[in-house]
């Protein structure tokens, strides 16, 4: 039986969530077997995951589309007419538009846009939401199927038409349960061997630098919270966290703040920390709160719509207002309190498996 021949396009080679979701797919069971992936990655920087990507056995291609390129727009025609994909799966959301429209001229029969993300991602100008929503007309357009990791996301993208039009599917993150349950080495061990206070209470976050992530608001919380308890101690995990140290400073919390940049062992700092803390405005579906859930931890995080969808319907109480300080610093403490409440292990490993969410996007590749 031949392999499935399947181009992939991706944003970057970097640590984000969309980038780390295909890899991982790539990576799981017998993916490897069943496709020849090409992966199109819009970014040339051979970033952070370069080097797992290129392990997958996957062939990389390096090539800028922009935003209306006649030379890149040409270059992606002839590229698909001429290694004759049995599907093109793009991941840049809207973006996807121009990749849909011209795999179509060039005759690939099965066109997938996937949306990791639950709102856009630009900065707000006239022209900047005219091209937008021609490139979501696109993707309408030319998509023999649309689908998402949330139903929030096909929500905002698509609120006339989802859920009504058939081509719509949300297939859900797949994370490898075991890489983030318990292991022999002792949560103090751990700590010992990372650097980290072992007598403290720490609160975690992952997640690169961005706006989307709230960590400025994250941080006001975390000076209220260490005026109140001096033995609680953050730790902040991810791209360009760095950015956050001059605020730290002005704060005058750096004894009370560990800030790493991007780390490949997310797991065994999980495994560290006593409560992970999640204050998004915005979000997909993100790995960084699933891992967490899955890991044990009592969670505390956004009351948004693409977070609630990461909970059970009925345990709703780790939700906070990620605008609202002090009742989140108040949340906070009552989740100290009492840790059992917020844990939502169970739940994360029974929707979340690699096992079924990546079955099922194989399915319908």
């Amino acid at each position: 039986m031949s392999k499935l021949k399947v181009c992939f396009l991706i944003p970057s080679v970097r640590s984000g969530g969309i980038e780390t979701d295909l890899l991982r797919f790539l990576n799981y069971q017998d993916n490897a077997n069943a496709i020849d992936a090409t992966i199109l990655v819009r970014n040339k920087s051979k970033a952070e995951l370069y080097d797992a990507y290129k392990a997958t056995g996957a062939n990389l291609v390096f090539k800028p589309l922009g935003y209306f390129n006649l030379s890149n727009m040409l270059w992606y025609y002839r590229f698909f007419k001429k290694v004759k994909f049995d599907t093109v799966c793009d991941f840049n959301a809207n973006f996807a538009g121009l990749p849909m429209f011209l795999s179509k001229l060039a005759g690939i029969k099965k066109r997938i846009a996937f949306y990791k993300q639950g709102s856009d991602h630009f900065k707000k100008s006239a022209l900047r939401i005219a091209y937008n929503n021609l490139m979501n007309r696109l993707v309408y357009k030319y998509s023999t199927f649309i689908y998402a990791n949330s139903s929030s996301g096909l929500e905002f993208f698509f609120p006339n038409e989802y859920p009504k039009d058939t081509r719509f599917k949300v297939i859900k993150n797949g994370v490898n349960v075991d890489d983030f349950l318990d292991t022999n080495e002792s949560k103090k061990d751990l700590r010992k061997r990372l650097g980290l206070p072992e007598d403290r209470f720490v609160i975690g976050h992952t997640g690169r630098f961005t706006e989307a992530k709230n960590q400025f608001f994250l941080l006001d919380v975390a000076a209220k919270l260490i005026a109140k308890d001096k033995d609680i101690y953050f730790v902040l995990i991810g791209n360009d966290t760095d950015q956050l140290l001059p605020y730290i400073n002005k704060l005058g919390i750096n004894d009370n703040v560990n800030v790493f940049g991007y780390k490949n062992n997310i797991p065994e700092y999980l495994k560290t920390f006593d409560l992970f803390f999640f204050p998004s405005v915005t979000e997909g579906l993100p790995n960084a709160l699933i891992e967490a859930m899955i890991s044990g931890l009592p969670i505390a995080v956004s009351n948004i719509p693409s977070l609630v969808e990461c909970l059970p319907s009925d345990r709703h109480g780790c939700l906070i207002d990620p605008y609202n300080v002090d009742s989140t610093v108040e949340k906070i403490i009552e989740i100290k309190k009492n840790p059992e409440n917020y844990v939502y292990q169970k739940f994360a490993i029974e929707n979340f498996d690699a096992e079924v969410q990546f079955g099922e996007f194989m399915e319908n590749l």
